[in-house]
């Protein structure tokens, strides 16, 4: 039961190849440092309170075979950067994670074989309001 942020620093295990985080009560974003941690397979951040957007870094993991994401309060758009991954297994249902409109990340997503997601569009997507 880890609780607290990701540490940064596990971008700097640089010879990982999984990361299994699932099933804790882990908060704050995901580190953009994770992306340095290219030969990673597996990364499972699923059921935990981890918020904000996917870090466009994590489109350079390109060893990336499975990605878990779900039961988290994410946001935002999946990044583009993730048509680079040869992703096979990708969860992230139960959070607010759309994706993109665009036809080319449509393409990609057919090669992803096991697809779990929100089914939202980016266009349905509807992100708070700043006053100013």
């Amino acid at each position: 039961q880890f609780t607290g942020p990701i540490p940064p620093e596990l971008g700097n295990l640089t010879n990982l190849i999984d990361l299994w985080l699932d099933n804790n009560q882990l908060s704050g974003p995901i580190p953009s440092e994770l992306g340095n941690l290219s030969p990673l397979i597996v990364l499972s951040l699923d059921n935990n309170q981890l918020v904000g957007t996917i870090p466009t870094d994590l489109g350079d993991l390109g060893s990336l075979y499975d990605l878990k994401l779900q039961n988290n309060p994410l946001t935002g758009s999946i990044p583009m950067s993730f048509m680079k991954l040869k992703l096979h297994n990708f969860h992230f249902e139960n959070t607010s994670i759309c994706e993109p409109a665009d036809p080319d990340f449509g393409i990609w997503k057919a090669t992803v074989v096991d697809w779990i997601g929100t089914n939202l569009t980016c266009i349905n997507c509807y992100l708070p309001l700043i006053a100013r």
